[in-house]
């Protein structure tokens, strides 16, 4: 699943959860997350795939910012 698809099918409780888990803001989640409108640390790339409990692989988030090419064409 697309990082941003899985941050807009979350309910105001589940984002509080998500960025919590990812020791982020819900506003920096998103604002700067979901629009991958700033460069993440890596601690951050990888805790936003391990913290969407399988829904967001590490492949998905990286192509989410940019970091690999995608796959479709």
């Amino acid at each position: 699943m697309k990082l941003r698809d899985y941050i807009e099918l979350l309910d105001s409780q589940a984002l509080l959860a998500y960025a919590g888990r990812c020791n982020i803001a819900v506003n920096y989640l998103r604002l700067h997350v979901k629009y991958a409108s700033k460069d993440p640390s890596v601690s951050l790339i990888k805790s936003l795939a391990r913290e969407s409990e399988g829904c967001v692989s590490l492949a998905e988030v990286l192509e989410h910012f940019g970091v690999t090419e995608s796959k479709a064409a």
